[in-house]
C-alpha cells in the first residue's frame, strides 16, 4: 500500500514542527517514506499509516482490525525499529539518540 503525497505533507504538522522547523525536516520525511515503502511490509505501513498519518486512536484501530492491543504495539514496535535501523544507517539518526537507554 503505497501512501499518499498528500499523506506525507501533513507528517510535519503531525509531529508538531514549527514553518522553520518543517524545512529542515524535508529530507528526514523523504527518507522516512522511502524507508516505509521499502522496508515496512504491508501489515506495518497499514498500522504505522493509520497511527501516524491518519490519527487513529488505538482503541479504534485494534477494533477495525479484529485484533488487540499488544498485537498492535507489536507491529509498531517492529516497524519502528526498522525505520530507526534504515535511518540510522543513512545517517538521518545517530546511534546513540535513536535507541532509549
Amino acid at each position: 500500500m503505497a501512501l499518499e503525497s498528500e499523506d506525507w505533507e501533513r507528517l510535519p504538522d503531525r509531529l508538531g514542527l514549527d514553518p522553520a522547523a518543517q524545512s529542515e525536516a524535508r529530507a528526514l520525511v523523504i527518507a522516512l517514506r522511502t524507508a516505509v515503502d521499502e522496508t515496512l511490509t504491508a501489515h506495518q505501513r497499514r498500522i504505522f499509516t493509520a497511527l501516524v498519518l491518519d490519527a487513529v486512536p488505538l482503541d479504534a484501530l485494534v477494533d477495525r482490525l479484529g485484533t488487540n492491543r499488544n498485537a498492535v504495539y507489536k507491529t509498531m514496535f517492529d516497524a519502528r525499529r526498522k525505520l530507526r535501523d534504515r535511518l540510522v544507517a543513512q545517517g538521518f539518526l545517530d546511534t546513540d539518540t535513536a535507541r532509549p537507554s
